[in-house]
């Protein structure tokens, strides 16, 4: 992986945010939170929402944001 945004764009003025790869997730609460969300639209399945822990167990940030 490149680590440093500007390694792909030399112009870019986004910092590296070396933390994000190195910060494991959580996932505390994802699971209301998934419902919180799709209360306001977002299309979640019940089965998505229960297979969400299990998802993102070891990811870390940097994970999250790219998927995102």
């Amino acid at each position: 992986h490149l680590r440093d945004p500007r390694q792909v764009v030399p112009e870019s003025n986004m910092p590296a945010y070396p933390w994000l790869r190195k910060t494991v997730i959580t996932g505390q609460n994802v699971d209301q939170r998934m419902r919180a969300l799709r209360a306001l639209g977002v299309p979640y399945t019940d089965e998505q929402i229960a297979a969400a822990p299990k998802a993102i167990e070891g990811k870390t940030e940097e994970d999250a944001l790219v998927a995102y």
